[in-house]
C-alpha cells in the first residue's frame, strides 16, 4: 500500500504539489487525471523519488519510501519521454533493468516484443513514438515490480496498441499483486481500465476514489418529447447535472431522487423515456458539479 500525507513540493515560488494526501491500495489501479500543470508529473516524479518533496511524507508497504534502496526495487517510473542509451535496443535496455529489478522477465520482453511485432536488436532511436511507448510498456511490466507509475501511459498509441497494452495491464494484476499509478489528462484513456481516480488541479487533489461507486445516485434518461412539449422547467430543474437537447431527443443526466424530473417528464407527455448506463465523464462531471467546482475551470 502506498500512503501519502500532506505532500508538498515548490519550484521557486510555485507550488506544484499542493499538501496531497492518498492512499492507494495493494492490486489497483488508481488514473491521476487533470490538465497539463496540474501536477501529476510532479507528484508521479515524487512518489518515484525522481524529486524530493518539500514536505510531507511517503510510506510504500510501511517503509519511508521512495529513497530506501528496499522500496526502489519495488517500482517502476515510466515517463512520457522514458531515457534509452543511443543505439540501445529492446534487448540491451531489457539488460540494463535485469541489474536493478531482480525478478525482471527476459523471456516475457522477448515474447510480448514479437507479439507487438517489434524487433528485439532494433535501435529503439528508429521507432516511432507509439512503437517506444510500446516498448517501454513492455520493460516496465516485465521487471514484475509490484509498483508501476506511468505518465501520460497511452500516448502515441493507436486504438489497437491502446487495447493490447490495456489488456496486458489486467492480465498482470490478476497474475500477481500488482498496484499501478497512471497519469492522464484525457478520461477516455483510463474510463475502461481505472478503478479509481484521484482530480488533481493546481497541484492539490480535488476529489479522488470509485466515482462509479460515488455516483451511485446519478442516472442518466433518453427521451423523446412531441413538438409542442415545454422543457424549461425540466432543463432549469436544480438536480438536472447536463441537458442535451437535440430537436426533440433529450438526454438528461440527474443527481439525487430522480422521481420528481420523472414526474416533470411524464408532465410533458413523452413519446418515449428510457434510462441508458452512465459513463465515467458522465459521473465525474456529476462529482465535480455536486462538489461546486466548475467542470471546464478543472480540465480546459
Amino acid at each position: 500500500m502506498i500512503k501519502i500525507n500532506d505532500l508538498t513540493k515548490y519550484f521557486d515560488d510555485v507550488c506544484a504539489v499542493n499538501h496531497v494526501s492518498l492512499e492507494i491500495g495493494d492490486g489497483t489501479m488508481l488514473g491521476l487525471l487533470g490538465t497539463n500543470g496540474a501536477g501529476k508529473t510532479t507528484l508521479l516524479r515524487v512518489l518515484s523519488g525522481v524529486l524530493e518533496a518539500d514536505g510531507g511524507e511517503i510510506r510504500l508497504d510501511g517503509e519511508e519510501a521512495p529513497f530506501s534502496p528496499s522500496c526502489k526495487e519495488k517500482l517502476f517510473y515510466l515517463p512520457d519521454d522514458p531515457y534509452y542509451f543511443p543505439n540501445a535496443s529492446i534487448r540491451v535496455m531489457a539488460d540494463f533493468f535485469g541489474k536493478q529489478y531482480p525478478d525482471m522477465d527476459a523471456e516475457s520482453v522477448s515474447y510480448m516484443a514479437e507479439s507487438l511485432n517489434l524487433d528485439m536488436l532494433q535501435p529503439i532511436r528508429t521507432f516511432s513514438k507509439g512503437m517506444r511507448r510500446q516498448a517501454f510498456l513492455i520493460l516496465a511490466l516485465c521487471s514484475r515490480t509490484k509498483y508501476l507509475f506511468c505518465d501520460e501511459v497511452f500516448d502515441g498509441l493507436d486504438p489497437i496498441a491502446t487495447e493490447i497494452m490495456k489488456n496486458l495491464f489486467r492480465q498482470e494484476m490478476k497474475a500477481r499483486e500488482f498496484t499501478i499509478v497512471v497519469a492522464s489528462h484525457k478520461l477516455g484513456e483510463l474510463e475502461d481500465v481505472c478503478g479509481n481516480i484521484a482530480i488533481l488541479h493546481k497541484g492539490g487533489v480535488v476529489t479522488a476514489g470509485d466515482f462509479r461507486a460515488q455516483a451511485g445516485n446519478v442516472r442518466k434518461f433518453q427521451c423523446v418529447f412531441p413538438l409542442k412539449a415545454e422543457l424549461d422547467g425540466i432543463r432549469r430543474h436544480p438536480q438536472i447535472v447536463r441537458f442535451h437537447e437535440d430537436a426533440r431527443f433529450i438526454t438528461l443526466v440527474t443527481r439525487g431522487d430522480a422521481d420528481e424530473i420523472l414526474a416533470l417528464v411524464n408532465g410533458q407527455n413523452p413519446v418515449f423515456v428510457g434510462e441508458v448506463p452512465l459513463n465515467l465523464e458522465e459521473m465525474f462531471i456529476a462529482e465535480m458539479e455536486g462538489a461546486g467546482y466548475d467542470i471546464r475551470k478543472v480540465l480546459s
